[in-house]
């Protein structure tokens, strides 16, 4: 089919209303993993997909050892007159920290103590805050939650007040320009003997100004329920009538917060967009793809770690994954665009470029003035930008999978009780299923042909890229030559792997055309980079690299690293300062993604100052080297990698 046919049956089927309505029934539970609101939400969900006809669908379930779900929670100001609300679970549920502790039934009294922002021990020694409760002030640099709550518990704090706003953006998302907001946030241990409670900024600035004027005390009330729980995952299959045995997945989680519209948008549009699928192809308005479309659904986090780790066959077919974590915000509201994330440059692929020309194709929600019909003219902010490992989208990527992830940003209301259903929106819930439901029929039946072209429109955009290096455009102040030829040769190698990824698409016996076709390819864009190199011949200015421009980190052992793994919060201060004095864009915001696409690039052979390089193309950023001999120092000292001289074979066993 053309793919304006393709568009066409898809939207035909696919009804936003039905999607947001799913969503909209999520919200109602509390769904952390492992608790019985999760279990409700997916019994909501299993039901879904039995009426889009799934009645083989796949259930499975595995046992969380420790799950943590709350029943009810308040805080209040002890006053002469009576208590005043601060926050409550009923009206806020994302405003108790999940571990947090329970209280009796009839709640405790404790003294409350300014900490500052609660940074640094010079915060909390001398300040008596055990058996007592903290209030922790918040900052835009979103770690410091996690270290502030630690050194709390650690100084022996019984209770913890904070008023942090995660991801914070100048004009946008502010505490001032969301003054009633409950920000969810968690607490970085399980066993922390103290209960946590996130306020809103008004809530806020009146115990501030209680504070400024005395003693406060505080009573709060918690009743949580802590026990065995059951991770459970739904996949639905429709198999591919060839190649079953490769597939295209489609993965949204099913946990979140109560309300959690976000969460809840990504299996409310997945559910739908399988029933519109199967609906179209049933009735032979599709035909069913070559290859197997499967729609995975499970708690973010564990439950998808466990679908990869469970499912190694299926996993090792899937060619790409799109992730969905909240793709359907009404933007009026919310400040938000439709974002379409990339895939990391760690995993070269042609999906990024694929996608970019789906979206600019795929049809809009106005007409033009000059045309009856048409849909030519967007209602809606689609954008597309960096790999940001939002979701599950970066587990897929760990196993080498092409991992882009739809979601909407920015949110004005992320993470908090606002996110009702009000904000779930069925026009941008269809765009995005318009796109990524054209995006998998077309991978799912692609062959020789439609593998040339998607390389057609990699070479494309990569000669483009190319360009804008050696201008100078491309990254603001690259202006070393040598920086330059070195940025010029890691562009032209991933846009040659993006190439020969597509075949993938083209079965190895029927591969001699294409293959003919992508060397081609490749000679014309080596004979652009030699074009653009040869232009910076006479550039007086080099780089004069440090030492530790030239180590090799190799990684010891097959694990993954956790992110910072040696690292504490001063040393990411410090890496933060590295970064942000070669780069004024770099900083704090940065260190989440600089730190997993460096251990992506560790393979035994890639230099410390080529890592730095290629991280920084990645997010258009330069990056300083001895902010990345922090973070590298962090994964030695915790046994993660080693450090060599020199280029060497790549190897995983641990030096003795």
């Amino acid at each position: 089919m053309m793919r304006n046919e393709l568009f066409a049956a898809v939207d035909r089927y696919f009804d936003g209303e039905r999607a947001a309505s799913i969503a909209a029934e999520l919200t109602q539970f509390y769904r952390t993993p492992g608790s019985s609101g999760s279990l409700e939400a997916i019994a909501v969900l299993q039901s879904a997909f039995r009426d889009a006809g799934f009645d083989d669908l796949e259930v499975n379930d595995y046992p969380v050892d420790d799950s943590w779900e709350p029943r009810s929670a308040s805080l209040s100001m002890v006053g002469e007159s009576g208590d005043s609300t601060l926050v409550d679970y009923e009206s806020a549920p994302p405003c108790l920290a999940p571990w947090s502790r329970a209280t009796s039934a009839d709640g405790e009294v404790l003294e409350v103590i300014d900490v500052g922002t609660g940074e640094s021990t010079d915060h909390f020694e001398g300040a008596g805050v055990a058996g007592k409760a903290v209030f922790i002030h918040g900052t835009t640099r979103r770690p410091a939650w996690w270290e502030a709550a630690r050194l709390a518990v650690q100084y022996g704090a019984r209770g913890i007040i904070t008023d942090y706003m995660l991801y914070q953006i100048p004009g946008i998302r502010e505490p001032h320009l969301v003054p009633d907001a409950v920000q969810l946030l968690r607490l970085p241990m399980k066993d922390a003997d103290a209960w946590a409670f996130s306020i809103s900024h008004r809530a806020a600035e009146n115990l501030k100004s209680r504070l400024r004027r005395g003693k406060v005390e505080v009573r709060a009330k918690v009743d949580i329920v802590r026990r065995e729980g059951v991770l459970r995952n739904l996949v639905a299959t429709i198999e591919g009538s060839e190649l079953p045995e490769e597939s295209i997945l489609y993965c949204a989680h099913s946990s979140g917060v109560k309300p959690g519209a976000n969460c809840a948008e990504g299996p409310g549009m997945l559910v739908e967009l399988a029933r519109a699928l199967r609906d179209a192809i049933e009735a032979g308005d599709l035909s069913r793809p070559k290859r197997t479309l499967r729609f995975l659904i499970g708690a973010e986090g564990a439950g998808i770690a466990r679908y990869i780790q469970d499912n190694p066959e299926e996993v090792s077919g899937t060619s790409v994954a799109f992730t969905f974590c909240s793709p359907g915000h009404r933007q009026d509201l919310t400040r938000a665009n439709l974002m379409l994330y990339n895939s990391p440059d760690s995993v070269p692929g042609y999906i990024n470029d694929y996608l970019a020309e789906l979206i600019d194709l795929s049809p809009k929600e106005a007409d033009w003035i000059e045309k009856d019909g048409g849909a030519e003219l967007d209602q809606i902010r689609v954008a597309q930008h960096f790999y940001t490992p939002w979701s599950d989208n970066g587990r897929f990527a760990a196993e080498g999978i092409q991992a882009p992830l739809f979601m909407s940003w920015p949110d004005r209301y992320f993470h908090s009780q606002l996110l009702t259903p009000e904000v779930i929106d069925p026009v941008v819930l269809r765009r995005c299923s318009l796109v990524v439901g054209v995006a998998g029929l077309e991978l799912a039946s692609a062959g020789e042909a439609e593998a040339i072209r998607i390389a057609m429109v990699v070479a494309g955009n990569a000669r483009r890229r190319l360009s804008a290096l050696a201008s100078g455009i491309e990254i603001p102040g690259m202006d070393s030559g040598d920086m330059l030829r070195r940025a010029i040769a890691r562009t032209l190698d991933l846009s040659r792997a993006a190439l020969r990824r597509t075949l993938e698409l083209v079965p190895s016996e029927r591969r001699e055309h294409a293959e003919r076709a992508i060397a081609e390819f490749e000679l014309q864009l080596a004979a652009d980079a030699d074009r653009e190199l040869a232009s910076l011949a006479e550039s007086p200015q080099e780089d004069n690299p440090s030492d530790d421009a030239f180590l090799v980190p190799v990684k010891v052992g097959t694990g993954r690293a956790p992110r910072w793994a040696g690292l504490n919060y001063s040393d990411l201060l410090e890496a933060a300062d590295a970064f942000r004095s070669e780069d004024p864009s770099a900083g704090f915001n940065c260190l989440r993604v600089v730190a997993d696409e460096l251990w992506a690039n560790v393979d035994g052979s890639t230099t410390v100052g080529d890592i730095s390089l290629n991280v920084g193309l990645e997010f258009r950023l330069r990056l300083a080297i001895n902010g990345i001999m922090i973070l590298l120092r962090g994964l030695e000292e915790a046994g993660y990698v080693n450090l060599r001289s020199g280029p060497v074979e790549g190897t995983n066993t641990k030096e003795e």
